[in-house]
């Protein structure tokens, strides 16, 4: 951060005079506790909890946490019942289509204009949409950034990369770079922050322009092997089976590769910001993400939103808190204090913004990275009622390729299997 900014977690930045709105004070017959589920740590969910109750004296929430792996779970065997006890609910982007088909989610589109109004970036809208209606508020948005390391760059006499989304490095170009990285002594050129995880790894097919690798009218068909993907999957594979990228780690070791100086570049989310500022001997830069060469720009987007179950007897309380953390600048800015993601309420962007303007100076416009990714190049996941069946059987087989079987041999196995189980989704 700046001379002015201490080292923190980003999101807790200049919450005193950042000129956001308050929400007006509800005003209830009587006292309301509704209940919220999430898979979320407490930590994160408090902020905003304790600033929705000081604005709504009439209103107590009580958060329940469960792992993430566990909320699909919680919220079929739940609401899917008729259970009235959960009011309001985290709904994973990805999720929406296959939550709402099921009538798991209350419609929103009695509140489309407040919510277009608060949110203008369509793409962040149809993150939250499902057969033409809205089904949950929008509160975060994701993209990616390339992490580099400058002692080992400098080391290795290689020219930081331009932070200028028009100037990014093409992939074979980046691995040029993390090979002489890596010759210089380094113990690996390259990680992603999520290996084998299809959010993260994506936009890596997008971009080679083998699509999504899912298609038809209802997104229900497999389409994972054709050329374009059998070509990006062996690459992937090959990044492991060459020793540029590490085998034997999970998503939350990745990061520690980084910041003890034992990979030269990593492609994370912005959220690692409050985790490498912490670092103290991390000397790191910022830049877009690469592309493959005749292809194109591609980036992941979508994040959490906030929903209504359907069922709940307290829906106006629901309604307040909900548009609270996601549609009151306030709100929203506090629903970060823990944990940055990136807003997508455009009033409270601008607070966050003005957070990533401080570390400019060090690190580069990662702000001004954001900005045009989450505009230009942002793809989200395919809005599928299959997805979390897709995700599933996808993310096995990038840990198969990762761990050396053949591109062509996993994807067709991936395929069979995916044939099979989307088949049975009427």
């Amino acid at each position: 951060m700046n001379d002015k900014m201490s080292r923190r977690t980003l999101g807790a930045a200049l919450l005193v005079g950042a000129g956001m709105m308050t929400t007006g004070t509800a005003v209830f017959a009587q006292d309301v506790t509704i209940n919220f589920l999430s898979a979320q740590r407490d930590d994160i969910m408090q902020p905003m909890i304790k600033g929705f109750e000081a604005a709504n004296p009439g209103i107590k929430v009580v958060h329940q946490s469960v792992p993430f792996n566990d909320l699909n779970a919680a919220t079929e065997s739940r609401i899917g019942q008729g259970d009235t006890s959960i009011d309001v609910l985290h709904a994973d982007t990805p999720r929406i289509p296959a939550f709402a088909s099921q009538g798991y989610l209350l419609n929103l589109d009695d509140r489309r204009d407040v919510i277009d109004a608060a949110v203008p970036n369509a793409v962040d809208l149809e993150q939250v949409s499902y057969d033409g209606s809205l089904y949950a508020y929008p509160m975060w948005t994701s993209t990616q950034l390339m992490y580099f390391n400058r002692d080992v760059l400098e080391k290795a006499g290689l020219e930081m990369p331009s932070g200028d989304p028009e100037q990014r490095l093409t992939w074979e170009a980046l691995l040029d770079m993390a090979r002489t990285a890596k010759d210089s002594g380094i113990k690996y050129g390259l990680t992603f922050q999520q290996v084998d995880r299809y959010y993260q790894l994506q936009f890596l097919f997008e971009s080679n322009g083998a699509g999504s690798g899912l298609t038809g009218d209802e997104m229900l068909t497999p389409t994972i092997t054709n050329d374009g993907w059998i070509e990006t999957a062996k690459w992937y594979g090959d990044l492991y089976e060459s020793g540029l990228a590490p085998r034997g780690v999970t998503p939350e070791q990745t990061d520690d590769l980084f910041i003890n100086g034992e990979v030269a570049f990593m492609i994370a989310g912005p959220w690692a910001i409050a985790r490498y500022e912490n670092a103290a001997d991390l000397n790191y830069g910022v830049a877009p993400v690469p592309y493959f060469e005749g292809g194109k720009p591609v980036t992941p987007t979508g994040s959490w939103s906030v929903a209504i179950n359907p069922n709940s007897e307290k829906k106006d309380a629901a309604r307040a808190f909900a548009e609270y953390i996601s549609l009151d600048p306030e709100g929203a800015y506090l629903s970060i204090k823990n944990n940055p993601n990136i807003l997508v309420n455009a009033e409270a962007f601008k607070n966050y913004s003005a957070d990533m303007d401080g570390l400019t100076d060090k690190i580069g416009s990662a702000i001004d990275i954001i900005s045009y990714e989450t505009k230009n190049t942002a793809v989200g996941r395919p809005r599928s009622r299959g997805f979390v069946t897709f995700e599933t059987i996808m993310n096995r087989t990038f840990s198969d390729l990762r761990n050396g079987t053949d591109a062509e041999t996993a994807l067709k196995g991936a395929e069979r299997q995916l044939d099979r189980a989307l088949g049975r989704i009427q």
